[in-house]
């Protein structure tokens, strides 16, 4: 897949950036179809997201949601890389007046969302890992799951939608091995141009996949 964007973006057919925003409006697409009671209306959502190239789908969707009327809240684990796509997006985000948050504000922020939501669903969309990851993801999930522990402790009846974008943080793309305790939990995966290996391992747990195209 890196090597498909990158023959794309050299070849002057396409940029980086312009891949990241077809990205992030196609994840906003697919969730839009698999719930199509979120289409009209207010709605919240908690966008968590890393410094690399999936952190910037999460800008652009975060933005995307924005413009679309959403409560929208945006914790990231850390800036992205100064110059990058990433950073161009994450400073988007901000020119929109959007917010960023540290990853370990998570657990109030959520719960903030769900007590603001009054019952309706809020959606996550985990933007923090995506094909490169290899290490161990615990650490940087833990905001992430305590935050998710609290408010079903809190509040039981609470809904939460998870979406993670191409992969979820804590499974290696190439293996489908779980790379922590706690991978990121998602109802859907939105992943681009094809399938990669993992998505059969997470089909094998009942996660549903869709694949969106972004120009490749």
């Amino acid at each position: 897949m890196r090597l498909l964007e990158k023959t794309a973006m050299e070849s002057g057919r396409v940029t980086g950036q312009a891949l990241m925003q077809r990205a992030g409006e196609g994840v906003i697409a697919a969730a839009l179809r698999e719930w199509p009671a979120l289409v009209p209306g207010v709605h919240h959502a908690l966008i968590l997201c890393g410094p690399g190239n999936n952190g910037g789908d999460g800008y652009v969707i975060a933005r995307g949601l924005l413009r679309r009327g959403w409560q929208v809240r945006l914790c990231a684990v850390r800036a992205p890389k100064a110059g990058g796509d990433a950073a161009a997006m994450a400073h988007e985000w901000r020119a929109a007046g959007g917010g960023v948050l540290p990853m370990e504000d998570c657990p109030d922020v959520l719960a903030d969302l769900v007590s603001r939501a009054a019952g309706q669903p809020v959606i996550v969309f985990d933007a923090v890992l995506g094909i490169g990851q290899g290490r161990c993801t615990d650490d940087i999930l833990a905001p992430w799951s305590r935050a998710r522990h609290s408010v079903m402790k809190a509040a039981p009846d609470a809904r939460l939608l998870a979406v993670a974008v191409d992969v979820p943080t804590g499974y290696d793309c190439d293996t489908g091995r779980p790379l922590g305790r706690h991978p990121f939990a998602a109802d859907l995966v939105v992943t681009f141009h094809a399938r990669k290996p993992v998505h059969a391992v997470l089909d094998r747990a009942g996660i549903r996949t869709v694949v969106v195209p972004i120009g490749l």
